[in-house]
C-alpha cells in the first residue's frame, strides 16, 4: 500500500461531531445512527451488532488473514436514580470521581426523546448558607441535579423526568492551538482516527495485504466488551493513552501499552508496533498502565484465540476534563496506517 497522506483538520472535524454526540454507556443510539450514516454515504460496508455496536469492513477476497482495530464510542454518564420534589439523584455509569462532575452542566434524556438541561450539585449548595461545602469528602451518592424546568402549581418533577433515564455531561469542545479538549476525549478522539483511516483505506482495499476491520463499540466503559466481530487473527485496541505521575505517556506521542491491570499484552505485536515506530520516525512511548482495563482485555477473558495490542494517543486528566493534542493523534495515525501496511 502506497503512502497515505493524513489530515488533522479532517480527524478534529470527527471528533468534534462525536465528541458533542450524547453517548453514556447504553444511550448510543445516536452515535450509532451517525456511524451508519456515514458509512452508506460513502459505500462502506458496514454491519451492526445486536449490541448496536458498528463495523466496517474493508475486505479483499485474496487476503488470509483478519486484523480488526477497535475504539470505544460509549462515555461516562449518569442516570435518574430518583425523582424527588425539586431535584434529581443520579446513579454514577462508569468509572469516575465526584470532583469531576460537581458543578458541570448536564441534559437528561427522556423515554419521549426529549432532553431537559440542568447542573449537577450537592446538597445545599450554596456557601453561604453551608460551610461544610469548603470541607466535605463528596461523594456521588451526595449529589442531585437541579433541572431548569418551571413548574406550574398542578405539575410535578415526575411528570416530566423518569428514573431510568439518562444524563449526559457537557462536552465543552474546544480546539485551541492544536490541543483537543473537553470531555470524552477516552475514546472519542480515537474513534475519530479510525473514521479517517476508514476514509483512506476506501481507495486502497485492493491493495491492502489484510482484509481490516474497523470495530466501534459501545460498552466499554462498563467493561462488557466486545463480540459480534468477524473471526480475526489480530486486534489492536485503540484507546487512550494514559498521562500522570508514574507513567511514561504524553499528549505528544502515540502510548504502546505492554501492560495494563488485566496483564500483558502479545509480545510478538507489542514488538512489532515499537519495530514500525522506529523505522518510520513516529514519536512514541512504551508504557504499562495500572488502572486500566481495555476492550482487549475483555475480549482475551471471553475466551478468543487472538492476538492483542493496545495502542492510543496521551490523554491528560482522564476521566476528567481531559486535552490531547494534535501531534498525540497524527502519531497514532500513523502508526495504524503502519501497522495496516504490514
Amino acid at each position: 500500500m502506497k503512502k497515505i497522506s493524513l489530515n488533522f483538520k479532517e480527524i478534529a472535524n470527527y471528533a468534534k461531531k462525536l465528541i458533542n454526540t450524547p453517548s453514556p454507556t447504553g444511550y448510543t443510539q445516536k452515535v450509532k445512527d451517525y456511524l451508519v450514516e456515514n458509512s452508506k454515504s460513502k459505500n462502506i460496508d458496514c454491519q451492526i451488532t445486536k449490541k448496536g455496536a458498528v463495523i466496517y469492513k474493508f475486505e479483499n477476497k485474496n487476503n488470509d488473514k483478519n486484523i480488526m482495530l477497535a475504539a470505544h464510542l460509549d462515555t461516562l454518564g449518569a442516570m435518574v436514580k430518583q425523582v424527588k420534589k425539586d431535584k434529581i439523584k443520579i446513579t454514577n455509569i462508569g468509572g469516575y470521581p465526584s470532583i469531576y462532575v460537581i458543578g458541570d452542566y448536564c441534559k437528561i434524556h427522556t423515554f419521549d426523546e426529549k432532553i431537559y438541561q440542568g447542573t449537577i450539585l450537592p446538597e445545599n449548595p450554596a456557601v453561604h448558607v453551608n460551610k461544610d461545602l469548603k470541607t466535605k469528602d463528596i461523594k456521588i451518592k451526595d449529589l442531585y441535579i437541579r433541572p431548569d424546568i418551571n413548574l406550574k402549581d398542578d405539575q410535578e418533577l415526575s411528570d416530566f423526568i423518569k428514573v431510568g433515564n439518562f444524563v449526559s455531561f457537557d462536552p465543552k469542545f474546544q480546539l485551541l492551538n492544536n490541543f483537543i479538549k473537553g470531555r470524552h476525549m477516552d475514546d472519542k478522539s480515537s474513534a475519530a482516527i479510525l473514521l479517517h483511516v476508514a476514509d483512506l483505506l476506501l481507495s486502497k482495499i485492493k491493495n491492502l495485504n489484510n482484509n481490516i476491520y474497523i470495530f466501534f463499540n459501545i460498552t466499554e466503559e462498563t467493561g462488557q466488551g466486545i463480540s459480534g466481530f468477524p473471526e480475526i487473527d489480530d486486534l489492536l485496541i485503540v484507546d487512550m493513552g494514559v498521562v500522570g505521575n508514574n507513567v511514561e505517556g504524553d499528549e505528544y506521542s502515540v502510548s504502546i501499552c505492554s501492560k495494563d491491570s488485566s496483564g500483558p499484552y502479545n509480545y510478538e505485536i507489542v514488538k512489532k508496533l515499537i519495530t514500525l515506530s522506529d523505522k518510520n520516525e513516529i514519536k512514541y512511548k512504551t508504557d504499562t498502565f495500572p488502572y486500566y482495563g481495555s476492550d482487549g482485555s475483555a475480549a482475551l477473558r471471553a475466551g478468543n484465540d487472538i492476538r492483542v495490542g493496545l495502542i492510543g494517543p496521551g490523554v491528560s486528566a482522564s476521566h476528567g476534563y481531559e486535552r490531547t493534542h494534535k501531534d498525540g493523534l497524527m502519531n497514532t495515525a500513523k502508526l495504524i496506517l503502519e501497522f495496516i501496511k504490514e
